[in-house]
């Protein structure tokens, strides 16, 4: 699948332009800004360029304010490192195909879907959408901090993050 490899940006086409060149020049530019990823620091907690790029799939259907796209990385980092599951809503939302403008139900939240990240741990087995390079430098550079939990604010843009499961309850 071409999921994650599709990067998002403008693109010049005309009318004879077709499906076919528009994938090209996405797949290409892909290639050219993933080569100016340094991936060390993804590497030294184990992790592969694919991991990299499911994360920076997660940041970017997770985070809608830029300053908070390595923080969310860095949740996903610390709970990989805890063995926890991530409980990433963008993933389940994706598994079953429900659009962020509607609440996940209670029915929801426990199908077995492999991208169920509050059920499953680990990474969910694909990426979930194309990230932009914001989001591939989150992944590959998430914030040093010890927080495990993010919470979506009233303002339905913004997160609260936290390292304390009770501060993450209230």
């Amino acid at each position: 699948p071409l999921e994650g490899f599709l990067f998002p940006d403008t693109y010049d086409f005309d009318r004879k332009s077709t499906s076919a060149q528009l994938v090209q020049n996405q797949l290409g530019e892909f290639t050219s800004k993933w080569s100016e990823l340094n991936l060390s620091y993804a590497k030294s907690k184990n992790l592969t360029p694919y991991d990299v790029l499911t994360i920076a799939s997660m940041v970017e259907g997770e985070a809608q304010v830029p300053s908070e796209r390595p923080l969310v990385a860095a949740v996903i980092y610390n709970r990989l490192h805890a063995h926890m599951p991530l409980g990433i809503d963008a993933t389940l939302r994706y598994g079953l195909h429900v659009p962020p403008t509607e609440s996940l139900t209670q029915s929801e939240l426990h199908n077995p879907t492999p991208y169920n990240t509050r059920m499953h741990d680990g990474l969910p087995p694909t990426p979930i959408n194309n990230p932009g390079m914001a989001s591939l430098q989150a992944a590959a550079h998430p914030a040093h901090v010890d927080y495990l939990y993010f919470v979506r604010k009233p303002d339905h843009r913004h997160h609260y993050f936290t390292a304390s499961y009770q501060d993450f309850l209230q």
